[in-house]
C-alpha cells in the first residue's frame, strides 16, 4: 500500500502488547509504507520488560526523518514513576527529588497499587532495594531492517529515564548507517 498517509487509529500498528508470549509486531500487508510527505515508515516498538519476566510493549508507525523528535510520542507512553509491571521497592512509591529518590509507605494495604504490588510479591517474593527493568526501542523498516536501543533503568522514573534512549538513535534509519 504506497502513499497511504498516516494510519488509522483503528487500523493502525498502536497498542499495547500482552505481558506474556509473542515477539516483536510485525509489518502488515495493509500498513502504509509512506507518509502523504512521501517519507517512509519505520514500525517503532518502545517494550518495558521486569526480571520476573512480565512485560508492556507499544508499537506505532513513525516517519523515517527525525526520529528523535519523531518518537518522543510513543515514549511518552510510558509510565510516570513506576512501571506496574513488579513491587518497585517494599510498597514503596518512590520519585526523584533533589537528593536523589524520595521514598514513601501508603498506610493504606487496601489501596490501589498496594494490592497490586502485594501480588507481585506474593509471585516474585520479596525485595530489597529499588526494582529494576529493562527498556527496550526497537525500529524496523519494511524492508527489514532493525536498530535496537536498551538501556536498564531504576523503578522510579522510568518517563524520563526511558527518554535517555533517543541518544542512541539515529536521525534516520538506513543502511548505510
Amino acid at each position: 500500500m504506497r502513499g497511504g498517509g498516516r494510519p488509522a487509529r483503528a487500523a493502525g500498528p498502536r497498542g499495547r502488547g500482552a505481558s506474556e508470549g509473542g515477539g516483536w509486531p510485525r509489518w502488515r500487508e495493509d500498513h502504509p509504507e509512506t507518509s502523504f510527505d512521501g517519507l517512509p515508515f519505520v514500525l517503532a516498538t518502545v517494550r518495558m520488560t521486569v526480571p520476573a519476566g512480565r512485560r508492556w510493549q507499544q508499537h506505532r508507525l513513525v516517519e523515517n526523518d527525525r526520529l528523535r523528535t519523531r518518537l518522543i510520542p510513543l515514549l511518552g507512553a510510558l509510565p510516570m514513576s513506576h512501571s506496574l509491571l513488579q513491587e518497585p521497592h517494599g510498597g514503596q512509591h518512590c520519585r526523584y527529588g533533589a537528593g536523589g529518590p524520595m521514598l514513601w509507605q501508603d498506610t493504606d494495604p487496601g489501596r490501589w497499587p498496594n494490592t497490586l504490588y502485594r501480588q507481585f510479591q506474593e509471585t516474585d517474593g520479596p525485595r530489597s532495594g529499588l526494582g529494576e527493568l529493562r527498556v527496550t526501542l526497537r525500529l524496523e523498516t519494511r524492508d527489514g531492517l532493525v536498530s535496537t536501543a536498551e538501556r536498564t533503568i531504576a523503578e522510579c522514573n522510568v518517563r524520563a529515564d526511558g527518554r535517555l534512549l533517543l541518544v542512541q538513535v539515529p536521525d534516520r534509519l538506513s543502511a548505510a548507517g
